[in-house]
């Protein structure tokens, strides 16, 4: 299995993006993401989000790039993307074909992040259990078990779960990509 450094380093190649290009517009420093590519350091969730607004792909497409050869992924095989334990999970629901990518996120009670991100794809979502707190364009909404949501493309979001229980939230965007 690629590991992230190594697929992020792959996909600037591949976008002809620069080390200090890429500093530049992730707002990070050229030795971060260096060291980053190198697998010298962890990126946190919200580096990932800067990383792949500044190279416009999807945070799914980074982490998962695979293709499946079915149209069914059974709960037992699906994979988990990203993981910061006592915090937030993130599983796959994509097959890596078609137009559509999508993922759950668990958050865990408490988990707050404040730092905003955007990207340059709409999502929509639903909450399958417990309560998300989704802070975007400085308005703030508190959503519980079977809401849903959307966000607009470019719109400066984050998530937090405030409660005392899990929460977990089923999203949907458009693949922007297939070259990963």
């Amino acid at each position: 299995m690629q590991k992230i450094g190594e697929k992020i380093r792959i996909l600037r190649k591949d976008k002809k993006i620069t080390l200090k290009e890429l500093a530049d517009r992730s707002g990070m420093s050229v030795s971060f993401i260096s060291n980053l590519e190198r697998e010298l350091c962890s990126p946190t969730i919200e580096n990932l989000q800067k990383i792949c607004g500044a190279m416009d792909v999807s945070l799914i497409s980074l982490l998962d790039g695979k293709h499946w050869n079915s149209n069914v992924i059974r709960a037992e095989k699906r994979d988990i993307l990203y993981q910061q334990d006592g915090q937030i999970r993130y599983e796959s629901l994509s097959f890596g074909m078609g137009k559509l990518e999508g993922l759950i996120i668990e958050i865990q009670p408490d988990c707050v992040y404040e730092k905003e991100w955007t990207h340059s794809y709409d999502e929509l979502g639903l909450i399958l259990e417990g309560e998300l707190t989704i802070e975007m364009n400085q308005e703030t909404y508190v959503l519980k078990e079977g809401d849903s949501f959307y966000i607009p493309s470019m719109s400066r979001h984050n998530l937090s779960n405030r409660s005392k229980a899990r929460c977990r939230s089923y999203w949907v965007k458009p693949v922007l990509d297939d070259h990963i």
